[in-house]
């Protein structure tokens, strides 16, 4: 792990929000998807393709747009007969949301015809993207305390301790509300952390409009204790030399179906925290289903390093070509 970190010094007190940099979707937005009904039809293997053993594979964007209403369909990539293509977006024009309320909801799924396998057509879950909304503008007028909040040395249990605090605001004028995501910090430092930003106020949102919410990361160091951070960007095949159990991984995806080269902001959260991973630069939605996958990744560190390091941004860099696991 040396490779991926240096250490630089750093005053006793450390506070940072956890960029928004294209996302993945949030738990929210995967519960939006959970009412997915598929309809009837099931999918079948074009009967020509299947004579003549011809795979193929389809990536598709679909747009929901209200309860009761097929998804506006687009293909995303394709490397499949025109009767494949077919066959599948027959498929997905039954697919409802019923409990869709709100704003429209887009998805990416991908479909895999693979001849003479005991599985001839298999597909991935439904995957919601992120549309870009306002939170990051608004948070541009958030106020906060000119003051960090107090703490004594002697509060500190260990060299370096972590809290991570979800907020939410529903009002200009009112508190957020405040919920603890992590913490290995002690009641007395949790409750610092909680006072303060009970102070912080969103003047700039407007009355009734939806919350707006943000993950804050603050660090407590002694003095002295240098900070560790990864390294600026490292290469896929470096980063995953890195995560734990990637000799039983089982993924195959295909780079160059995904506008590579491209950049990825993996940021740690395992296994305390789910990880953040966000496209760098202009998001493209055929990076989806390999973003899910990277976003499940767990880095091999012990104890120490992984509060040291937990909340850092680590850029990766991924090339043109192909990533085959366990195959």
């Amino acid at each position: 792990m040396r490779a991926l970190f240096m250490a630089v010094m750093a005053l006793g007190f450390s506070c940072s929000v956890c960029a928004q940099v294209a996302e993945l979707p949030s738990a929210a937005d995967l519960q939006t998807l959970s009412c997915l009904q598929r309809g009837t039809s099931k999918l079948r293997y074009p009967e020509r393709d299947l004579q003549l053993r011809s795979p193929g594979a389809v990536r598709l964007s679909l747009r929901f747009t209200a309860p009761d209403q097929r998804p506006e369909v687009a293909v995303l990539y394709r490397a499949a007969s025109d009767a494949m293509v077919e066959e599948v977006e027959w498929h997905v024009r039954d697919y409802r949301l019923p409990c869709l309320s709100g704003a429209p909801v887009t998805a990416v799924q991908e479909f895999v015809f693979t001849p003479r396998a005991t599985d001839p057509i298999t597909w991935t879950p439904l995957r919601p993207t992120r549309d870009r909304d306002d939170t990051e503008q608004r948070m541009s007028c958030l106020r906060t305390p000119k003051e960090h909040p107090e703490f004594s040395g002697g509060m500190l249990q260990r060299d370096i301790t972590n809290i991570f605090v979800d907020l939410q605001f529903s009002a200009p004028d009112a508190p957020p509300s405040v919920k603890l995501a992590y913490s290995n910090a002690g009641a007395s430092q949790e409750g610092s952390v909680r006072d303060y930003v009970a102070q912080y106020r969103m003047p700039c949102l407007p009355s009734g409009a939806k919350p707006a919410v943000m993950r804050q990361h603050f660090q407590f160091r002694p003095y002295g204790v240098a900070k560790r951070v990864f390294k600026d960007a490292i290469a896929l095949p470096a980063f995953l030399s890195n995560v734990k159990g990637i000799r039983e991984q089982r993924a195959t995806f295909d780079f160059n179906t995904m506008g590579c080269p491209f950049q990825v902001a993996w940021s740690l959260g395992k296994p305390k925290l789910d990880n953040r991973v966000g496209q760098i630069g202009k998001p493209d939605p055929n990076r989806t289903e390999f973003l899910v996958w990277l976003g499940g990744l767990e880095m091999d560190l012990k104890e120490a390093h992984f509060e040291q390091l937990v909340g850092q941004t680590l850029i990766v860099n991924v090339g043109c070509g192909k990533l085959e696991l366990g195959g």
